[in-house]
C-alpha cells in the first residue's frame, strides 16, 4: 500500500519493564537493539504488506510507526522520483531510522518526525499512500488515527494497515478480530469499501486492512 512505532512484543523476558516492555515503546540502548533485531526478523511481513499496493515512481507515501526504518529504505528504493515520510513516538526508533536513511534524508527524499498517528504533522491532501505494518495494536483511538489518515490522504489516495498479532496466546480469531476491527475503524472514517487481506505465517497469520479514500 511504522504511532507507535514498533513491531511485535515476543516474549523476551518475564518483567514488562525489561527488554519486553521495549516492543511496545522502545527507548535508550535497549529499544536500539530492539530496533534493528525487528528489522531482521519482520522482512518477510513488510514485503508481503508492500506487495498490497502499487507504488508509483513519483508517489508520495507515509508510513506510521517507522521502527528502525527499514520500510522507509524500501519504499523509497521503489519510487525514485518520489517522497517518503514517516512518523515514530519514539526518539531511540528516530535516531535509528535517521541513521539508516541518511543519504536520502541529506537529498531530500525522506523525512522522519517523531510524533503520532493521532497528530499528523502534515498538511491536509499529502501522500498518495499511508501504511503501517504492527503499529495499530498499540493505538489508542484507531477511530481517532483513521480519520487522521483520511485528513492527509489525497483524494483517491491508499492506506493499509497491517497487523500480526504476537501477544502470549495469540491466534487466527485475535487476527481476524484485529482486522475487523481495523476496517470499522476505516469505514467510520469515510473511507471506501474497506477489504481485509491475510497472509498465513507463524505463530499467526498478518491481516491488512486496505482502503481508498
Amino acid at each position: 500500500m511504522s504511532q507507535q512505532s514498533t513491531e511485535n512484543p515476543v516474549p523476551v523476558c518475564r518483567s514488562d519493564s525489561g527488554w519486553r516492555s521495549q516492543f511496545g515503546h522502545p527507548s535508550g540502548w535497549r529499544g536500539w537493539i530492539v530496533g534493528r533485531l525487528m528489522a531482521v526478523k519482520n522482512k518477510t511481513r513488510s514485503s508481503w504488506v508492500l506487495s498490497l499496493f502499487q507504488l508509483r515512481p513519483t508517489d508520495h507515501v507515509l508510513e506510521l510507526g517507522f521502527g528502525s526504518g527499514a520500510d522507509i529504505h524500501r519504499v523509497t528504493a521503489r519510487i525514485p522520483q518520489g517522497f517518503v515520510a514517516g512518523v515514530d513516538h519514539s526518539e531511540s526508533m528516530v535516531r535509528l531510522a535517521t541513521s539508516k536513511n541518511a543519504a536520502m534524508i541529506a537529498a531530500g527524499r525522506v523525512r522522519l518526525m517523531q510524533s503520532t498517528a493521532s497528530h499528523l504533522p502534515f498538511e491536509s491532501n499529502s501522500f498518495d499512500v499511508v501504511f503501517s505494518i504492527n503499529v495499530a495494536q498499540f493505538w489508542n483511538n484507531p477511530a481517532e488515527v483513521a480519520l487522521e489518515i483520511r485528513r492527509v490522504l489525497k483524494p483517491g489516495g491508499c492506506v493499509a494497515l497491517a497487523v500480526q498479532p504476537r501477544n502470549k496466546g495469540a491466534n487466527e480469531t485475535d487476527a481476524d478480530a484485529t482486522g475487523e476491527k481495523l476496517m470499522l475503524a476505516l469505514a467510520a472514517a469515510g473511507f471506501s469499501l474497506p477489504r481485509l487481506e491475510r497472509k498465513p505465517m507463524r505463530p499467526v497469520s498478518v491481516v491488512c486492512a486496505i482502503a481508498n479514500k
